[in-house]
């Protein structure tokens, strides 16, 4: 079976392949515009270019037996940089799987295309109200989609929600802080928030490219259990061994540094990771619901947050993140 993957350096993408590679009877191809980082010297046949580069995509997609399209942009100054990464691109990806009649595509979205949750978990028939530029482009990859596939293909659009595991570099400054007995805490201590593993995560992309009915069909991939931020904090005093020292942050400081450090990034020329986007994000409740994947796919959370956040911790220790 031939698999194509965009995104396959990155945090998720690098566990797919890894997923993929243990079945064996893959043929994995996998789009890359640098170095390979985690694909280094694995049975994986490289393509080089971008999401914009036709050619190299058709090298790709042409007689892909599945098409896992996880690459995207989470952080760009501007919303039309935003669109093209994330809308225009994905449209490439598929109008070429549609062209050479690829049967499955699955797409990476995010809870953050939906929006926060209030007094509910949300579930996959509420309407997307995004509330950053990142959740704006995501939105509107999902409304091209269903705009643009037909019934030749079955496509699943995966939205998570935080993700956290081995190799992630973003969460991890909330572990790195933790490794100095600090904890921030973003507005309330009992706010919740859905999380998931990676490998879960990775486990529900797989179960939905096993679904080929035709048309589109969308998929929160989360944990089945929702967390408050406290106990989180308590999860990660476990995996450290030490006491962990909360700390409150209100939501209009984080804003007020996300303004700064966007202000300071045409110095650097690099966009930070904390901007007003992510700041506006922080403060808000994250929550959705996995009972149709549950379902659909017989989705089931299989990591526990006490086991994934020692494995995460564990992995970041062992490779000097720590």
């Amino acid at each position: 079976m031939k698999a194509f993957v965009t995104g396959g350096t990155g945090f998720i993408g690098s566990h797919l392949t890894d997923q993929l590679l243990k079945r064996q009877n893959d043929q994995i191809f996998c789009l890359i515009r640098g170095d390979s980082k985690w694909l280094h010297d694995k049975d994986i046949k490289i393509i080089k270019g971008s999401l914009q580069d036709l050619p190299a995509l058709r090298e790709g997609i042409d007689g892909s037996d599945v098409v896992f399209h996880i690459a995207g942009m989470v952080k760009a100054p501007d919303q039309r940089t935003f669109d093209k990464a994330n809308v225009e691109a994905t449209e490439n990806v598929l109008r070429l799987c549609m062209k050479y009649k690829v049967p499955k595509l699955v797409v990476l979205s995010s809870l953050a295309a939906c929006g926060p949750s209030f007094s509910r978990p949300l579930t996959e028939s509420d309407p997307l109200m995004p509330v950053t530029r990142y959740g704006e482009s995501k939105k509107r990859m999902e409304e091209m989609i269903h705009d643009t596939a037909d019934e030749s293909i079955s496509v699943s659009i995966i939205r998570p929600p935080a993700v956290y595991g081995p190799r992630e570099d973003q969460i991890f400054s909330v572990f790195q802080m933790a490794s100095w007995k600090l904890f921030p805490i973003i507005g309330n201590k009992n706010g919740k928030i859905s999380l998931i593993h990676v490998n879960d995560l990775i486990e529900g992309i797989l179960l939905a490219a096993r679904n080929k009915t035709p048309g589109v069909s969308t998929y929160f991939i989360s944990s089945e259990e929702i967390y408050t931020w406290d106990e989180i904090r308590k999860a990660t005093e476990i995996a450290f061994e030490h006491k962990i020292f909360p700390f409150t942050v209100k939501p209009r400081l984080v804003e007020h540094i996300g303004s700064i450090a966007e202000k300071s990034a045409s110095l650097i020329g690099r966009y930070p990771v904390i901007n007003r986007d992510k700041a506006r994000e922080l403060g808000m409740q994250w929550t959705c619901s996995v009972e149709k994947a549950k379902s659909d796919l017989d989705f089931r959370q299989k990591t526990s947050l006490q086991e994934g956040i020692s494995n995460t911790i564990h992995w970041y220790k062992k490779h000097h993140w720590l």
